[in-house]
C-alpha cells in the first residue's frame, strides 16, 4: 500500500503532467522530426514536474511526521511535531537532494544512503533530479543565458522531460519504501 503522498503523485500529479504532454502533442504533433513552438511547453513541463515532485516530497514528510506525532505521548506531541517540521527546507526550497536529505534525516536515519542502497538506479536518478533542479531554477529565474553557461535550451526536450519524470517516479517509489521501512522500526508496524 502506498503512502497518501505517493497516491497523489501517481494520480493527480500524473494527470496534470499528462495534460501537459497532451498539449505538447497538439502543438508539436506526433510524427518524428523537429517541432517548433514547443520550447516554452518543455520549460513549463520542467516547472510543473519540479513543483509536483516537491509537493510529493513535502507530503511524504508530512505523512510521516503526523504518524510520529500521533504515536507520541500527548505531552510531547507538540515538541515532536515542531522538531520534525520547523524550518523544513521542502517548505521553502526546491526538492533538491540536499533539501530532501536534510528534511528526511530528521527521522534519524541516513535517508539517501538507504534510498541509494535500495535500488542501484537511484544514484543516477538523484543526478537527474539535480539536473532537473538546475533547469527549474534557470527557467524560473530567467537566467539560462546569463548565469547557466552549462545549460543549453536545445537539451530541454519532451524526451528529456519524460526521462526526468521516469527518474522521479522511481525515486518516489524508493522514498516511500525507505521511509515506510524506517517508520516500521520506530512504530512497530509499516505505516503504509
Amino acid at each position: 500500500m502506498p503512502s497518501p503522498a505517493l497516491t497523489a503523485w501517481s494520480t493527480s500529479s500524473a494527470a496534470a503532467l499528462s495534460q501537459l504532454e497532451a498539449a505538447h502533442r497538439s502543438v508539436g504533433g506526433t510524427r518524428a522530426g523537429r517541432r517548433t513552438n514547443t520550447l516554452q511547453l518543455n520549460y513549463a513541463y520542467v516547472l510543473l514536474l519540479s513543483a509536483h515532485f516537491q509537493a510529493y516530497c513535502r507530503g511524504l514528510h508530512t505523512n510521516a511526521a503526523r504518524l510520529l506525532v500521533e504515536a507520541s505521548d500527548p505531552g510531547i506531541a507538540a515538541v515532536v511535531d515542531a522538531n520534525l517540521t520547523f524550518a523544513r527546507q521542502l517548505d521553502h526550497r526546491n526538492a533538491q537532494p540536499s533539501a530532501i536529505g536534510a528534511d528526511f534525516n530528521r527521522f534519524v536515519f541516513e535517508f539517501w544512503t538507504v534510498v541509494e542502497a535500495a535500488d542501484a538506479r537511484n544514484a543516477a536518478r538523484r543526478r537527474k533530479l539535480e539536473t532537473l533542479n538546475a533547469w527549474r531554477n534557470a527557467i524560473a529565474h530567467h537566467d539560462i543565458e546569463s548565469r547557466r553557461a552549462d545549460l543549453h535550451p536545445h537539451e530541454v526536450t519532451l524526451a528529456a522531460c519524460r526521462s526526468w519524470r521516469g527518474a522521479l517516479d522511481g525515486l518516489a517509489e524508493s522514498f516511500d519504501q525507505a521511509l515506510a521501512g524506517h517508520l516500521a522500526t520506530l512504530l512497530g508496524s509499516r505505516p503504509w
